[in-house]
């Protein structure tokens, strides 16, 4: 069985359009698009842009129990639409080395994905791929088309409307704020709340899920501003705005899916944290029971939706739980998520499920670290790395040194203090020097 694992997560839906990403973005992308290596498996093929450091790469084959040695990672440039160059295609087959290709897994399955699957004569290892071969992953990712979908699915969404101009963004806009709320202007292709604006008229409102918060002095202002802004927020007129009520202090929750020729499975749940932009989360998600039953059966309906289109692969169902305490949902990922890892393979596969619900997961924000290997070794020393016998302890899931001097830690414990409790105690040890060696 063999796997060909394609981390091209710089698609043009993920990074607001083709020129949506600066050149250090595209960095800190190639070295996310390395967790792919968590998915892998004995004799995989992984094509990603940039090659995995040694250290990385031993840490995650190390507690996968996958033989490094029989991995083969190809690297070249994956654009963020159009076809891959033929160098490229060329040096996949010849790292597949005659071998069929049993699965295919991007992280967002666009057009160029599978077009390189139909040149490898792979379409049966990637499913939904006549689906995905017509732009399908561009209808299910897009915000535009969600709102459709969610009114369709009977799914409860913020009030609010799909603007094809500035001045009917404008108008919704102005009528949100004359009704005493703010609003929020997302736009329709971006990942971690990108691209997406606040207006209001009260300063103390924070802008969580979205760049920035503008704050006017009155709805008249809003159509000013939409009209003024309209090219960045429709990618250059190319995409419609979404325009929904903002629900300030509101909790961002989510429910993940797999859909596949069979159905809709749940990978999991949890909570997104934001600062203000998107920087981590828990899993699971804390919620009441009746309220984590909606989230789960509300975006089972959404997957089923999207099922009946065609689309397989992962599907995030995205949701926020107002002050009120009102489930909402915002939007739907389908592709590899920043959560994806999480329940596919850390709890999956490291803890288990006979432990699995008795295991809080923390991914928050970043570690600086002197190196990988530092970190690692400060982690041992501490006596807090990941303990297969327990099945707690810090996993270090990404690795950004060579970007911004930084890792990405997962704290999986028993309870939520505990998991705080460990990632506030991570940023003072890589700062601690190792023992010297007895005499």
């Amino acid at each position: 069985m063999t796997a060909l694992l394609i981390g091209n997560n710089r698609a043009a839906e993920m990074a607001g359009g083709p020129d949506g990403s600066t050149p250090d973005e595209r960095r800190r992308a190639a070295r996310g698009a390395q967790r792919l290596l968590w998915w892998a498996r004995d004799g995989d093929v992984l094509l990603l842009p940039e090659a995995p450091d040694d250290a990385f790469a031993d840490h995650v084959t190390g507690l996968t129990g996958t033989r490094r040695a029989t991995l083969t990672v190809v690297t070249a440039a994956l654009p963020p639409t159009g076809t891959l160059p033929d160098a490229t295609v060329a040096a996949v087959r010849a790292a597949l080395a005659g071998r069929t290709v049993d699965r295919v897994l991007p992280v967002y399955a666009d057009t160029g994905v599978t077009d390189l699957v139909r040149r490898l004569g792979a379409e049966r290892a990637l499913p939904g791929w006549a689906f995905h071969a017509q732009g399908g992953s561009a209808l299910v990712n897009s915000k535009a088309a969600f709102r459709a979908v969610a009114a369709g699915t009977g799914t409860p969404v913020a009030a609010g409307a799909v603007a094809g101009t500035p001045d009917a963004a404008g108008a919704a806009a102005a009528e949100l704020l004359a009704a005493g709320h703010s609003a929020v202007l997302k736009v329709a292709f971006h990942s971690g709340g990108l691209g997406n604006e606040v207006l209001t008229t009260d300063p103390a409102v924070r802008p969580l899920g979205a760049h920035r918060a503008v704050v006017l002095p009155g709805p008249d202002a809003a159509r000013e501003h939409t009209a003024r802004h309209w090219s960045g927020l429709s990618s250059g007129g190319r995409h419609p705005v979404v325009v929904e009520r903002y629900h300030p202090e509101s909790v961002p929750v989510y429910a993940e899916f797999e859909i596949g020729d069979a159905g809709v499975v749940l990978s999991g749940h949890g909570e997104m944290l934001m600062d203000p932009m998107l920087d981590g989360e828990t899993v699971p998600a804390a919620l009441p029971p009746d309220l984590l039953d909606r989230l789960v059966g509300d975006g089972r309906r959404l997957c089923e939706a999207y099922h009946a289109l065609g689309y397989r692969g992962t599907l995030s169902a995205d949701a926020i739980v107002t002050p009120a305490g009102e489930l909402l949902f915002t939007e739907a990922n389908g592709r590899l998520t920043g959560s994806s890892h999480l329940h596919s393979v850390l709890a999956a596969r490291l803890v288990g499920e006979p432990l699995r619900s008795r295991r809080v997961f923390l991914e928050k924000g970043a570690w600086r670290v002197p190196s990988f290997g530092a970190a690692l070794d400060a982690l041992e020393r501490a006596g807090l790395a990941f303990d297969p016998a327990t099945r707690t302890g810090v996993v270090l899931v990404g690795d950004r040194v060579p970007v911004d001097g930084t890792v990405v830690p997962c704290v999986i414990a028993p309870d939520r203090p505990a998991a705080h409790a460990v990632r506030r105690s991570l940023p003072a040890l890589a700062a601690e020097p190792a023992s010297a060696p007895a005499s």
